[in-house]
């Protein structure tokens, strides 16, 4: 086995040696990443991760990806063969799909940014330079972070109930099928319509009866557009981050989006509610009236819905923990 555990750091911390591993690394690439709406948003791509990579020393077989969802097949296959390293080379979407078939096992997850946004690279402290990424991967530094998880989905970043559920349905329905009226008109209809919900939020079995246009269960700061939407959330202290932005007007919801987008961590809005638990379920308390669920910013369904954590559940490599990251270095760690 190539992963040495550090023991004062409680099994969360360990060391990848890259140059001795049995298999080579599988590479799992998305050609298509960087593009949104049709447009390119990042300059590198397949083959300069790949370049980057060898200039790095990592071994590894390439393997891209042809349809939505052949990630976790690929990785699943990865793990039946026992390599000890997968590495996505592609956006958030990419990595959420390997991490699918990768949690749960001793399968470390190496990231290659080619994404348009980049969440679970900026939380890992991963560079977007392709070669200083390719250089952390080669640096073989391994987290065991945790992860989300509703019903057998689970997400690295974070889930939501209300407002940008319901918006991320309809950006999903533009990319897939260009700008229609029909799908403009109806997230108008959407958010002309959502107001202030009642809610019951339970957190580890404690319910607190809430009116919210929307609420967050985070894993880790970003989301979507790199909403800072919990800024304080980290992937390895065991918890969720229940944010509900009680009271808040939806045009409120939205002035508050923009401003956390690109990453930027303001503080929650005062009128919202922060919690943290293990275990979390969100229903409407009118028996009629359903929410739109995402997990990392795919719709999954509607309310009532139930959350949980999975302490340490994914091995992956990180860069150096720099100020305000969302995990710790180990404990006997040089400052």
């Amino acid at each position: 086995m190539t992963i040495v555990a550090d023991h004062a750091a409680a099994s969360r911390h360990a060391h990848l040696d890259i140059q001795s591993l049995v298999q080579p690394a599988v590479l799992i690439f998305n050609p298509n990443s960087g593009q949104k709406l049709g447009m390119s948003t990042n300059a590198g791509g397949a083959e300069e991760s790949q370049d980057a990579l060898r200039a790095a020393g990592v071994p590894f077989d390439p393997w891209p990806t042809e349809r939505a969802g052949h990630a976790t097949e690929l990785a699943q296959q990865a793990v039946v063969e026992g390599r000890a390293l997968v590495i996505a080379a592609g956006g958030d979407g990419t990595a959420g799909e390997v991490a699918q078939a990768l949690a749960g096992t001793d399968v470390v997850l190496g990231i290659m940014p080619l994404g348009s946004v980049m969440n679970v690279a900026r939380t890992l402290c991963i560079p977007r330079d392709l070669p200083e990424a390719a250089q952390v991967i080669a640096g073989g530094q391994v987290l065991a972070i945790d992860l989300g998880k509703v019903g057998d989905v689970y997400f690295l970043e974070a889930a939501g109930v209300g407002l940008d559920a319901g918006l991320y349905g309809y950006f999903e329905q533009l990319e897939s099928k260009g700008l229609r009226r029909n799908v403009l008109g109806a997230a108008v209809r959407f958010l002309r319509g959502l107001g202030t919900p009642r809610l019951t939020v339970q957190v580890d079995g404690r319910a607190y009866q809430v009116r919210a246009p929307m609420v967050a269960i985070a894993n880790g700061p970003f989301v979507g557009a790199a909403y800072a939407v919990a800024p304080d959330a980290r992937i390895d202290d065991g918890l969720l981050d229940v944010v509900i932005f009680q009271g808040a007007s939806v045009p409120r919801m939205l002035f508050h989006l923009l401003a956390v987008a690109g990453g930027r961590r303001l503080s929650i809005p005062p009128e919202a509610r922060m919690l943290r638990g293990q275990s979390i379920r969100i229903a409407g308390r009118r028996r009629r009236r359903t929410l739109p669920v995402h997990a990392d910013g795919t719709p999954i369904g509607a309310t009532p819905m139930s959350f949980q954590v999975v302490p340490a559940a994914l091995r992956v490599i990180v860069g150096s923990a720099e100020e305000g990251a969302a995990w710790g270095p180990p404990v006997n760690a040089a400052p």
